[in-house]
């Protein structure tokens, strides 16, 4: 029998398998994520855990919400998501046909709340099951779910109860230029580009993601090319 073929009951073989080893990339897991040494060891334990317990991360944009999901992506077997971009139909598809040991949705909030339903047998029981035209499957996974949110009023109640939930705080500017000035680092800018990055981003830009950096850090070779784009971006800012 393949692995795409267990019924409800049967659990994988390979289960029971430390998970911290599994990283895609070989790449060490949250090292790019400045300060949350509590939050990097919660979602460590979660890892190790026999069980599931699934992480719900709530907080305004620029608090390093994203930048977890992103770093979970080099777990092996994950999927990354936009709530968006999800609905109940497509999402039990895919957990049907690849059976992810990892689910990330960025945003879940953004999921609607009949698709949301999708989600609340498999964290609570592994149980994935579909009717459709008169017709009946199931199966069983033993799946992580990580989410984020910019608040929880859009989800339903019982969804959130099978999460912890954790609450995030806006970047301060110190924060946000330590963390940006990390992450390009680690992408071969120089630290006196980055922090002039950090700067017209949240000075000028008046955006605290952090995403805004990199795509400014990827295109700037020099302080000056940062000061030109930073100027073109607003010229066509709404």
């Amino acid at each position: 029998m393949t692995e795409d073929e267990l019924p409800v009951g049967v659990h994988e073989e390979h289960i029971n398998e430390p998970v911290v080893e599994k990283l895609a990339k070989g790449e060490p897991l949250f090292d790019s994520i400045v300060g949350y040494a509590d939050v990097k060891k919660l979602f460590q334990m979660s890892l190790s855990s026999d069980k599931p317990v699934h992480i719900l991360l709530v907080g305004p944009p620029a608090s390093a919400k994203t930048l977890f999901m992103l770093e979970c992506m080099k777990l092996e077997r994950s999927y990354f998501t936009l709530g968006s971009h999800s609905t109940k139909s497509g999402m039990i598809d895919y957990l049907f046909e690849k059976r992810p040991r990892y689910l990330l949705v960025d945003e879940i909030e953004h999921m609607p709340m009949k698709d949301q339903t999708a989600l609340l047998s498999l964290m609570e029981a592994g149980i994935v099951s579909e009717t459709k035209f008169q017709k009946t499957r199931n199966t069983q996974l033993k799946t992580w779910v990580f989410a984020t949110s910019n608040g929880a009023d859009r989800m339903l109640t019982p969804l959130l109860s099978r999460f912890v939930v954790l609450h995030f705080k806006q970047y301060s500017f110190g924060s946000f230029q330590e963390v940006c000035t990390h992450i390009l680092g680690s992408e071969g800018v120089p630290s006196d580009v980055a922090a002039a990055i950090a700067e017209a981003v949240w000075t000028k830009l008046r955006s605290k993601d952090i995403r805004d950096c990199i795509k400014i850090g990827r295109l700037a070779k020099t302080k000056e090319d940062v000061d030109w784009i930073t100027q073109t971006l607003k010229s066509y800012k709404q």
